[in-house]
C-alpha cells in the first residue's frame, strides 16, 4: 500500500479523512497515530486504512509515527466511524474517547528573527513592532507572535517567512505520558567468528558476559560496567541485536481476598434470577443468537447484581472479558468492591479521579489483557479490551450515561450497543425504573426482556443476598397512596396534610417508630389555591402549577421560567 487516509485532529466535517504518501522507510497499520503537515501546521492524526490509489492526485507525505505499534483496534476505529457520523462530529474528536491517556498533543512553532530588514518602510506598523519584539528575544511561540502581527496574522507570518524575515522551527513534541521501555543485550543470530575477531577488549568482555547470562542482559547494566557506547559499537557491528521491552509498571492494587460468596457454599439464586440468567447464558454461548441486548427490568433489591457477577463469570471462565459500567464515579467503589470479591487481582478500574500516569498504566495493562473485568463510569466502555464479551450498564436510564460537558457528545447506551454490533459482544443493561426509549425499543423486539418482579429480604448485609431457594420469602413491596388535597379540602381539612397522612404519621410515633417526609420544592408554595372553590394557579403555556416565591412575590412557571403577579 502506497497511501494511508488520516484522520486529523482538525474541526472538520463527520467521517472526513485526508490521504497521505507513506515514505520508502517507513511502515505504518490502521490505528497508528501520526504526525502529518495540514496546510501551514503540522497535527497529530491517526491511520484509519490503508490505500493503493489516494482521494487526490498529489499528496504528502506522513513525518513520522507517535508510537511505533497501533494504538487502536479494528473494532474502535470503526466504532470512531460510527460516532462520528451519529453524532456529526469530527473522526478524530471520535478517536480521541479511545487514545491512551496523554497522547493527545499539538505541535509549538517557535519564530526565531533573521535580521531586520533592510527597509522595513513597506511594513505594517504592527509587524514592524511585532518584529522589533522578536529582535529582543531568542524565540517567540508562534500564537503569540501571531497575536502581536494583528490581523490577518497568520497570512502576515506566512508572508515574512516567504521574504526570509524570519525562521518558523516546529518540534514535534512526545505525548505528555509515554510507555517506559527498558533495552536489552542478545547475541545475533548471524553474527560470525570473522566479525569478532581483533575486537578492544572491553567489546569483548561485554559479548562474553551476555553470552553467559542466563536471561536477557539490561543495556543500562553494560552501560554501567563496561562504559558508554560500547554496546552501541557491538550493535553497530552486527554482533549484537538489541530489544525493546516495554516496562511493566505497578499495578492498581485490589483485594485479592475472595468475597463472602466464595467461603463457603455458593449463592442459591431465585427463580426468576436463574430464568434470567439461563437466557443470558444462551445467547453468551450463542454467537449467532440475536438480538445480543437485555434489559434486566428488575425493582430495587430483586437481585440485579448477582445476576451481572454470574454472567460476567460465564464470559471470564470462557477466556473473554468484560465491561461493568455504572453511572457515576462516587458508585463506583462500592462496585469495585462486589466485583473484585468475586474476581480477586482480576479486576481493573477507570474513572477521571485517577492521576494521569495511573490512567495511561491502566490502559496499557488492560490492552495486554492484564485484566478480565473493567470497572468505571462511561468513558470505561472504550477500554482497549482484546477479548470483550459482555457489557454491563447498570442503571442504564440514569442521564449521566450523556456526554455533555465536552465534545465530541456521545450517549454510552447506544455507543455499547453498537459496540456490541461489531464485536459480537452481549449488552445488558439492568434498572428499576428503565429509560422510556430502552423499555419501548424492547416491546418491539430491539432487546430481550428480563423481569424481575419481587424484592429479596436482606436480613443482615447485601440486597441480594438469599441463602435457600426453597426458603425464600420475598419482601412485600411498599406501597404508594395518592391523595386528593381537593377533595380533602371539600370535606372540610384545610390542614397541609391529609387524614391518612396524618394518621399514618401518630400511628408511627405511638409506636415510638419514625418517619420521613420528603419535601422536593423550590419556592415558598408549591401551589396557589382558592379555598372556596379549589382553583390553582397555572401556567398559560405549560399547564403546569405556578409556585409563589415570597421573596419578590411572584409566581413562578418552574418549567418555562414564566412569571406572573401573585393573585388578590
Amino acid at each position: 500500500m502506497s497511501y494511508v487516509e488520516v484522520a486529523v485532529d482538525a474541526p472538520v466535517g463527520p467521517g472526513r479523512t485526508f490521504s497521505y504518501s507513506i515514505p520508502q522507510h517507513m511502515s505504518l497499520e490502521p490505528g497508528q497515530l501520526v504526525w502529518v503537515p495540514f496546510g501551514r501546521r503540522i497535527l497529530q492524526g491517526v491511520v484509519m486504512n490503508l490505500a493503493e490509489v489516494a482521494q487526490v492526485e498529489v499528496t504528502r507525505d506522513v513525518l513520522q509515527p507517535v508510537e511505533p505499534s497501533p494504538v487502536l483496534s479494528s473494532a474502535h476505529l470503526r466504532l470512531s466511524q460510527w460516532l462520528s457520523r451519529y453524532y456529526l462530529c469530527s473522526l478524530f474528536s471520535a478517536v480521541g474517547l479511545m487514545l491512551p491517556p496523554g497522547f493527545e498533543a499539538r505541535v509549538r512553532s517557535r519564530i526565531t528573527s533573521l535580521g531586520k530588514p533592510d527597509d522595513d518602510s513597506a511594513l505594517r506598523p504592527e509587524t514592524q513592532e511585532a518584529l522589533k519584539q522578536l529582535d529582543g528575544k531568542a524565540f517567540l511561540n508562534e500564537a503569540e507572535f501571531v497575536k502581536l502581527l494583528g490581523r490577518p496574522g497568520e497570512r502576515e507570518l506566512a508572508r515574512l517567512v516567504e521574504k526570509g524575515y524570519v525562521n518558523r522551527r516546529v518540534d514535534l513534541p512526545r505525548p505528555s505520558v509515554s510507555p517506559k521501555y527498558r533495552c536489552f543485550l542478545a547475541p545475533a543470530p548471524a553474527s560470525s567468528a570473522e566479525e569478532e575477531e581483533g575486537l578492544p577488549s572491553r567489546q569483548r568482555a561485554l559479548l562474553t558476559a551476555i553470552r553467559s547470562s542466563g536471561e536477557a542482559y539490561s543495556a543500562s547494566s553494560a552501560n554501567k560496567v563496561f562504559g558508554h557506547g560500547v554496546a552501541r559499537a557491538l550493535v553497530d557491528r552486527g554482533i549484537v541485536a538489541m530489544d525493546w521491552v516495554r516496562e511493566e509498571t505497578t499495578p492498581y492494587v485490589t483485594s485479592s481476598k475472595p468475597g463472602p460468596e466464595h467461603q463457603g457454599s455458593p449463592l442459591t439464586l431465585t427463580t426468576g434470577q436463574a430464568g434470567a440468567l439461563d437466557q443470558i447464558q444462551g445467547v453468551l454461548n450463542d454467537p449467532l443468537a440475536t438480538p445480543r441486548s437485555f434489559l434486566l427490568h428488575g425493582v430495587t433489591g430483586s437481585g440485579k447484581t448477582e445476576v451481572y457477577l454470574r454472567a460476567i463469570q460465564t464470559v471470564v471462565d470462557r477466556g473473554d472479558q468484560a465491561i461493568f459500567l455504572v453511572p457515576e464515579i462516587s458508585l463506583t467503589p462500592q462496585t469495585l468492591e462486589r466485583v473484585n470479591q468475586r474476581f480477586p487481582g482480576r479486576v481493573a478500574v477507570l474513572h477521571s479521579g485517577l492521576t494521569q500516569r495511573q490512567k495511561f498504566d491502566r490502559w496499557w495493562e488492560i490492552r495486554d489483557g492484564a485484566y478480565d473485568v473493567v470497572v468505571g463510569p462511561r468513558s470505561s466502555l472504550f477500554a482497549p479490551l482484546p477479548r470483550l464479551g459482555l457489557i454491563v450498564i447498570d442503571e442504564e436510564h440514569e442521564w449521566t450515561y450523556k456526554q455533555e460537558e465536552s465534545h465530541p457528545l456521545y450517549h454510552a447506551r447506544s455507543a455499547a450497543l453498537e459496540l456490541s454490533r461489531l464485536t459480537g459482544a452481549v449488552v445488558l443493561m439492568g434498572s428499576a425504573t428503565p429509560d422510556v426509549e430502552t423499555y419501548q425499543h424492547t416491546r418491539r423486539g430491539g432487546h430481550r426482556l428480563l423481569e424481575l418482579p419481587r424484592r429479596i429480604p436482606h436480613p443482615d448485609r447485601h440486597p441480594d443476598r438469599q441463602e435457600n431457594l426453597g426458603q425464600t420469602q420475598y419482601q412485600e413491596m411498599a406501597q404508594v397512596e395518592i391523595c386528593d388535597m381537593r377533595r380533602e379540602l371539600r370535606e372540610g381539612n384545610r390542614s397541609i396534610f391529609s387524614v391518612k397522612l396524618a394518621g399514618y404519621i401518630e400511628d408511627c410515633l405511638r409506636q415510638n417508630q419514625q418517619t420521613i417526609l420528603f419535601l422536593n420544592r423550590r419556592g415558598s408554595t408549591l401551589i396557589v389555591q382558592c379555598r372556596d372553590c379549589g382553583y390553582v394557579a397555572t401556567c398559560s403555556r405549560c399547564s403546569v402549577s405556578l409556585t409563589y416565591h415570597s421573596s419578590d412575590s411572584r409566581l413562578v412557571c418552574h418549567r418555562c421560567n414564566r412569571r406572573g403577579r401573585m393573585p388578590r
